[in-house]
């Protein structure tokens, strides 16, 4: 029997080196311990999931602020095509396929063990990596999709996310081993593109005494307990972030429960030092002197960059809507395509499961290409606004598939929504969620539904928890309006709602005051915000 590969307190870069450091492995060759609880655990310090099927696994690739080269893309566009393969026995299910996650990485699926390091072999070559996008650390850190390019952003943010990221692999003792997942965004844009405050650390453009920087916030997250971050009263100027941040992590590592997984989350622990605490101990541990927040520069409005924007360099972006966020191989490599024909090479990924086009000089070119009758810069409001978790087949907590039923509510609300009033549906939010974890970010939608499994007598059926009227710029989280509700009535539900909404009769930022007309079995959730 082989020696085990993994141990408790190999570092992430340690776990990959084990891996590729030995012949191709089928994982049924692995030592038991490897496969057990010990491997799974080391596994997600390096970006794989066991994929709910044996076997087989998703690999999430780390994509900090969502920026890519052509030549990356075309290098995720070659591993899902030559890995992303069906396990024997599931060919009705998907493959070839990458998601478009809400952190702006790309998960792909089906991958076998012993294909791990070849796929990382081509990661290097290309700047590539997935070190730390999962398991109890800190996770990809995200940015405003348009960084650096956008006219009315304050500043740029991409060195200062990369200063960032250089933490985990300088310190991963400090961010690989924490209680629980830890989340940072940054951003200089002026509307809320990046959901700032549902993250452990944000940091949101700010200006103080003519200096141009970041008010900081903490303990922001969803789930279980959802929780919208608090401003700490702190503003520092961009290169002191990463200090920050740093900051934070120590505070985490110190004070943090490492006993209670369900407790342990950054914002149970701001909540339960209180934010001026936290603030205090960031400021101890900071090494130089942090005034007070700043004049705030955002407007907090939700944003996605969908449409054809001008740039900073008299040239345009282009976002493209990726309906429910999955590409296929052959999509990403017209993206890098298009990127180098149209564009300046360089491709971005967004919080919304969509990907932008930058230095897009002759736009009427870029729209003629046949990759655009699908990712379209001008989508419907439906397509637009469906965000859908990875769920079943794949995901080991999830009850239903939620990309077939978001491209069936999308169908259905084509067909029963006036669409002389669709305009009025601009900015429409609709997440679907396939279990209880905040995947899909319900708590920040107009309208979330959650998957269940409902009885009537006898029978089964599938099933939504539905949740209202949140929006996270605006510093309100959605609530529960009815349980378990069956699917059709549910998504007839959603229909006549928006049809309210079309015909001027509602104003979508109203949602939450409404109830639609739900029938079922369902009855009402007093209380409580999503999920």
């Amino acid at each position: 029997m082989r020696e085990p590969l993994f141990h408790p307190e190999q570092v992430p870069e340690e776990v990959l080196a084990a891996i590729v450091g030995v012949d191709p492995l089928h994982w049924e060759d692995l030592h038991p311990s490897d496969r057990g609880s010990v491997g799974n655990a080391r596994l997600r310090l390096v970006g794989v999931y066991d994929d709910r099927f044996e076997g087989t696994f998703m690999l999430r690739t780390r994509i900090p602020g969502g920026r890519l080269t052509a030549a990356q893309v075309d290098v995720l566009a070659g591993v899902v095509r030559d890995f992303s393969v069906c396990a024997e026995g599931f060919e009705d299910e998907p493959d070839h396929f990458g998601e478009v996650t809400t952190r702006q990485d790309l998960q792909i699926h089906w991958l076998r063990f012993e294909h791990l390091p070849e796929i990382w072999r081509r990661y290097g070559e290309v700047g590539l990596g997935s070190l730390q996008a999962c398991g109890n650390s800190m996770r990809n850190v995200t940015a405003c999709p348009v960084d650096g390019i956008d006219p009315q952003a304050a500043f740029e943010v991409g060195p200062i996310v990369d200063a960032i990221g250089a933490i985990g692999r300088e310190e991963p003792r400090l961010t690989a081993f924490l209680p629980r997942k830890f989340k940072v965004v940054l951003t200089a844009c002026p509307t809320d593109c990046a959901v700032a405050r549902i993250h452990c650390v944000a940091f949101t453009p700010a200006r103080r005494d003519g200096t141009l920087g970041f008010n900081v916030h903490a303990g922001g997250g969803l789930s279980d307990y959802p929780r919208l971050a608090t401003a700490l009263d702190l503003f520092v100027e961009p290169d002191q972030a990463p200090a920050v941040v740093r900051a934070a992590l120590q505070v985490y590592a110190e004070h943090g429960d490492y006993e209670n997984p369900s407790l342990n989350r950054f914002r149970a622990l701001v909540h339960q030092l209180g934010p001026e605490r936290v603030a205090t101990e960031v400021r101890d541990r900071l090494g130089f002197a942090a005034p007070a927040a700043g004049e705030d520069l955002t407007t907090w409005r939700a944003e996605d960059h969908v449409g054809v924007h001008p740039d900073r360099e008299g040239t345009s972006y282009v976002g493209l809507c990726v309906p429910l966020g999955r590409l296929s191989a052959g999509e990403l490599g017209e993206l890098a395509r298009c990127a180098r024909v149209h564009g300046d090479g360089r491709v971005r990924f967004t919080q919304r499961q969509n990907v932008i086009l930058t230095g897009v000089a002759d736009v009427d070119a870029l729209l003629a290409e046949p990759l655009l009758e699908r990712l379209k810069p001008e989508p419907d409001p439906f397509e637009r606004g469906v965000v859908a978790c990875t769920s079943a087949p794949f995901c080991k907590f999830a009850i239903l598939a939620m990309k077939p039923y978001g491209q069936r509510l999308i169908d259905h609300l084509r067909a029963e929504v006036p669409p002389e009033g669709w305009d009025r549906l601009d900015g429409l939010r609709i997440h679907l969620s396939g279990c209880k974890a905040s995947c899909a970010q319900i708590p920040t939608a107009h309208i979330g539904l959650r998957a269940t499994m409902g009885k009537d007598g006898e029978d089964y059926y599938d099933g939504f928890d539905v949740a209202l009227g949140g929006d996270a710029g605006a510093a309100r989280l959605a609530r529960w309006a009815r349980g378990d509700v069956p699917a059709d009535a549910a998504f007839d539900g959603v229909a006549s709602l928006l049809a309210e909404v079309a015909r001027g009769q509602l104003a979508l930022d109203d949602i939450s005051e409404a109830l639609a007309p739900w029938t079922g079995v369902g009855t009402a959730q007093k209380g409580g915000t999503a999920p």
